[in-house]
């Protein structure tokens, strides 16, 4: 009999979502979602900062996508969006606010998180990295620095590139989340916003070590590229730039492989991100290159912004399924 393949995919945000959609249609997998807790912005940086809640954005998107897809009613529900109205409600997630009310109802997040999973069904843990919300800080290249991390995600002006981020007061490791890595077979870094979604998960210093023990144990880590620049946070990144830092923020631990995007986006797409000085990430990691994986993986989706939403969303994602079936053919044997 097989033996299914334990997989944990640490980030947040619509990249998260997109890889364990795909990842959840394979056979003998089982997923376990690793999300920041650093999201301040939006209307979950409303709830967070209104009602003392954890933040519940990245939490709703891996719960949602790993849901059981025959009970289209609770996931239409959790993925719902008021788009009419022009007050708070306005853009607002009803999967948020029903987070967040199980939070008050039973007075422990975790029990909350636990409810939601029952409700969804959902196929595989939703992890939230730290055991409280944390305040995330990033220093720039001029010594400049920025508190909060919607204040990071969001730049209005050119600004001097980011040197590192950190948390304001040192958070909680979940135990959760190192036991889930240690018990992987792989772990997928990414894709998502290099230093406001994918940063804050590795910067807690017992995840780095979690994926050094995994990888003594014959376990892998892959690293999905992104597909294109954020302005503010990675302006002139090539894969090189991501594959680099990331190997910084999870010493002791590595990459064993990076996975890149070899399909051009189409011209109307690249114009409208020219637009907000956003471009394709370069490919330029040596060719021939065992650790690296390229492949053709943009959705013919677009993303595109609800009425009402408060954050600027990606127009170009990867397709779920084709990641996920390059994921499973990297896949460590035993």
């Amino acid at each position: 009999m097989r033996k299914s393949k334990n997989i944990v995919v640490i980030g947040g945000g619509t990249g998260t979502y997109m890889v364990l959609s795909g990842l959840k249609r394979l056979k003998d997998v089982w997923l376990s979602a690793i999300v920041t807790m650093s999201d301040d912005g939006g209307h979950t940086g409303d709830l967070r900062d209104d009602l003392g809640v954890l933040p519940p954005g990245d939490l709703r998107q891996c719960l949602v996508a790993l849901s059981d897809d025959r009970d289209d009613a609770w996931r239409k529900l959790f993925s719902f969006r008021f788009a009419e109205g022009s007050g708070n409600m306005s853009g607002q997630s009803v999967g948020n606010i029903i987070l967040s009310a199980l939070e008050k109802i039973y007075g422990d997040p975790f029990l909350a998180l636990a409810t939601a999973h029952r409700l969804l069904d959902v196929k595989g843990r939703v992890i939230p990295v730290t055991l409280e919300g944390t305040t995330l800080c990033a220093e720039c290249e001029d010594g400049t620095t920025i508190r909060g991390e919607h204040n990071i995600d969001v730049s209005q002006v050119m600004r001097a590139p980011i040197k590192r981020c950190y948390f304001e007061t040192s958070p909680r490791i979940n135990s959760e989340a190192t036991a889930a890595i240690q018990d992987a077979d792989a772990v997928v870094i990414g894709p998502g916003d290099f230093w406001t979604s994918i940063a804050p998960n590795l910067i807690v210093p017992e995840i780095p070590r979690a994926l050094r023990e995994l990888q003594e144990n014959g376990g892998r880590v892959f690293f999905v590229c992104n597909l294109v620049t954020k302005r503010g946070e990675t302006d002139g990144y090539k894969a090189s730039d991501f594959r680099n830092r990331i190997n910084e923020l999870i010493s002791p631990a590595h990459i064993d492989v990076t996975i890149v995007n070899s399909a051009k986006p189409a011209q109307a797409i690249l114009e409208r991100y020219r637009e907000t000085g956003e471009y394709p990430v370069e490919d330029d990691l040596p060719h021939r290159d065992p650790s690296v994986c390229r492949q053709s993986l943009i959705s013919p989706e677009i993303g595109e912004a609800v009425s009402g939403d408060k954050i600027r969303r990606s127009l170009l994602r990867h397709h779920g399924e084709t990641l996920a079936q390059a994921i499973q053919r990297l896949l460590p044997e035993n």
